[in-house]
Order: structure tokens, then C-alpha cells, then sequence
């Protein structure tokens, strides 16, 4: 019988051996509490977890560890990892790609850490948060497929306006790989889809630990950084996730999510009424300022004329006083020059009748200017839609609304026609 070599191993061979044994092993996930958490250089993450009976060590890489910032000792975490052997020393650890809290607790205490990080870092500042477009075409809805969140969003806004396009992004919204699926999603609108409206996050309700993954610090910078406005709709009102803190709008479900994107069509014909409301005062508030300033001009005009006869017929008066002076001396000449006074006579006499007939034109000429007195003659005043008068068909254009004052009223008219004389 031959005899079997005995296989006698280096050290660095029989660590090297025992880690392919473990490769084997495959991820595994470790619940425990955390003893004893250090990072190194912030790129190397090294804890103690423990549970009642034993410890192990875990090391893993700070970039590939999603909020790892909010570990701290005492809190009970799952760990997501490889089993290996430290190729130097001999030591076992756990590589770990995730750790996530476990238990209420843990998940609270994570969820407020990671809350006052990202709100002292101004993530959740009402200041950046962009408006969301009245009248969204085009949406981009991210959630699950077949979902309930998925068929409530979509039943609401139907209900309420058509004709806007949605693009459906499927996720996972739970589960060790939801965070990434979300995250791609996000990726992929604002980099293939960026003229969108309005991307949507939604998913129902649930526990904490249900809603883990919208609590991701990796899926709030995510929202932070989208060049899209982010309207969130997670869980039921009660809830609200660091995603909801983060977003542009934060909805209280699914379907308030629709209700705050879109408005019914009553309330769309309601805005237009009151617009129409708005449009009809101003146009009616224009129309008595003009007429308040046309009446002021025309006070203005009629003061003007009056001082203008005013100062005629104390012209006048203070001529016929004159005249009549004259007159009187004239007459006091005696008899001898009763030729001479008849001849002077009729010479101022003739330029008294020059005179008056000057200034009864003057004052006819002045009370012409009276805009009630030429609108009685027959003539009117058109304004176009602006209040400005329209002195040629140039001023206007066809179907244009135009307004002629007369006499007795005013007339709005539409043009139908316009043709040259």
C-alpha cells in the first residue's frame, strides 16, 4: 500500500487556502450590535459587532458603505457581507458591501443622524427648492411595477386632466438592492430624459424598516443633485422619509401626489374665470381713468376759453369806454366842427363794429374747441383697445375692437373691414 504524502502548508498558503474555502461561502448577513466602530483616513471602516455570547470583526470601504456616518456604538445593524481571512495575520473578518440599522430603534436613531447631517448641509432648505410647473406634459414616474402606489398615482391623474405622457421607470422600492435600482432610475431620467416636467417617487405605506430604503443617504443626494424638479409621495400621511425632506414637493401619498401635480378641470375653468374676472376689472378701471382724464382735460380746455372771454370783453369794455370818452369830447368841440366830429364819429364807429365783429369771431373761434358741442354737431371720437384715438384705418386692424364716443354714449365695435378713401 502506497503511503499518501502528507501536504504540509506556508502560512500564507494555508491563509490563501482557507479564504478560497470561505469565498465559497458566498454573501452571508450578520445581525449584531455594534461595540466598538473607527474610520481610517475616511476610507476604511473597521467595527466590533456582538451579540451575548461572541464578537466579530468587520472591515469594509467607506465609499461602498451608504450612510455609514450615522453608525455608532450600541446600535443594531445588518451586515451584509464575505467571510475572509486577512492574507498578513491570519485574522477572520467579515468584508462587509452594506450595513443597514436593524430594529425600531437603530432605525430612528439612524433615520435622525442622517436628518440633521443632510439638513445642516442645506438639502432640505425651502430657498433651493424649485416650483413645480402648473401645467405638467410630461412626467416621469418612478416606482414599482404593478403596484398599488403605481395604480393610484396613475387612476388620479386621469381623473383629472388628460393628455399628459408619463414614462415609467420600474424599481424595486424594498430590499437590499432598492436604494441602487431608485438611484439608476434618477440617473437615467436626467441624463436620456432631461426636458421633463417633474420626476415622481412614490411607493404605500409601510414600517420603518420598510421604508429603509427612502431613508438612503445615497438616494437623497441623488434627489438633491436631479437637474428635475423631485415631487415625493411616500407611505401614508403619517410618514415621512429623509426623500420627502429632500424633494422639491413632498406629497402625503400617492394619490396626493397626482392632486398637487395636476388640478381637476373645475378648478382649471375656476382660475380661468377668475383671470377673465381680473382682465374685465382692469379694462373697466382703464376705461374710467381715460373718461376721468378726458373730462379733466376738458375742465381744463372750458376754464382756459372762459379766461380767454373773460379778458375779450374787459378788452371790450375798456374800449367802448374810450369810444365814449372820445365821443364826449368830441361832441363838446362845438358846432363848427360838427363835420369833423361826424367824420371822426363814423371812423371809430367803424372801427368799434371791426373790432367787435373781431372778438365775437375770437369767442367763436374758442368755444369751437368745446368737445361737447362738436360731438352734438354730429362728429364722434374712436379709440382703439389701448385708449388711444384712431386717426387712420392704420390705427387699426381687422377684427380689433374699437370704442366711438358720441354725444349721448359710446359705442364698442368690432372691425370687419378696412378700406381706403
Amino acid at each position: 500500500m502506497k503511503e499518501i504524502e502528507e501536504k504540509i502548508f506556508k502560512v500564507s498558503e494555508f491563509n490563501e487556502f482557507i479564504n478560497i474555502y470561505l469565498s465559497s461561502v458566498g454573501e452571508v448577513v450578520v445581525e449584531g450590535e455594534i461595540a466598538e466602530i473607527k474610520v481610517s483616513q475616511n476610507k476604511w471602516l473597521f467595527l466590533t459587532v456582538k451579540d451575548d455570547t461572541s464578537s466579530l470583526d468587520v472591515f469594509a470601504v467607506t465609499y461602498q458603505i451608504s450612510g455609514y456616518s450615522v453608525l455608532e456604538a450600541g446600535m443594531m445593524v445588518h451586515i451584509y457581507g464575505v467571510p475572509r481571512l486577512y492574507q498578513k495575520t491570519g485574522k477572520f473578518s467579515l468584508y462587509a458591501t452594506k450595513i443597514v440599522p436593524a430594529g425600531e430603534g437603530a432605525l430612528r436613531l439612524a433615520f435622525e443622524k442622517l436628518k440633521e447631517k443632510l439638513s445642516s448641509e442645506g438639502l432640505f432648505d425651502e430657498a433651493r427648492k424649485r416650483k413645480i410647473t402648473p401645467f405638467p406634459e410630461k412626467i416621469g414616474l418612478i416606482t414599482a411595477p404593478s403596484s398599488r402606489a403605481f395604480s393610484d398615482f396613475v387612476k388620479v391623474l386621469r381623473e383629472r386632466i388628460g393628455g399628459i405622457k408619463i414614462y415609467f421607470y420600474p424599481v424595486l422600492v424594498q430590499g437590499r438592492d432598492s436604494v441602487d435600482s431608485v438611484v439608476s432610475a434618477f440617473n437615467y431620467f436626467n441624463q436620456k430624459m432631461p426636458d421633463l416636467d417633474v420626476l415622481v417617487l412614490v411607493r404605500g405605506g409601510g414600517s420603518l424598516e420598510d421604508l429603509q430604503s427612502f431613508n438612503d443617504e445615497r438616494l437623497a443626494r441623488a434627489i438633491f443633485s436631479s437637474k428635475i424638479p423631485v415631487v415625493c409621495g411616500v407611505g401614508h400621511e403619517d410618514d415621512v422619509t429623509i426623500a420627502d425632506l429632500v424633494s422639491d414637493l413632498r406629497a402625503s401619498t400617492p394619490s396626493n401626489a397626482a392632486e398637487l401635480l395636476v388640478k381637476t378641470r373645475g378648478e382649471i375653468l375656476g382660475d380661468v374665470n377668475y383671470c377673465l374676472k381680473i382682465m374685465d376689472n382692469f379694462v373697466k378701471q382703464s376705461l374710467t381713468d381715460i373718461k376721468n382724464d378726458l373730462r379733466r382735460r376738458v375742465s381744463i380746455l372750458e376754464k382756459a376759453i372762459s379766461y380767454q372771454i373773460h379778458l375779450t370783453t374787459r378788452a371790450k369794455d375798456k374800449m367802448l369806454g374810450q369810444f365814449n370818452l372820445l365821443k364826449s369830447r368830441i361832441l363838446n368841440l362845438g358846432k363848427e366842427n360838427e363835420v369833423l366830429k361826424t367824420r371822426l364819429y363814423n371812423a371809430c364807429n367803424y372801427l368799434f363794429l371791426k373790432q367787435e365783429e373781431a372778438i365775437l369771431s375770437l369767442i367763436r373761434y374758442f368755444r369751437s374747441f368745446d368737445i361737447k358741442k362738436t360731438l352734438a354737431r354730429g362728429f364722434s371720437l374712436t379709440f382703439d383697445e389701448n385708449g388711444r384715438i384712431v386717426r387712420s384705418i392704420k390705427n387699426v386692424s381687422k377684427n380689433s375692437l374699437i370704442t366711438t364716443n358720441l354725444v349721448d354714449g359710446r359705442i364698442a365695435s368690432e372691425v370687419l373691414k378696412l378700406e381706403k378713401l
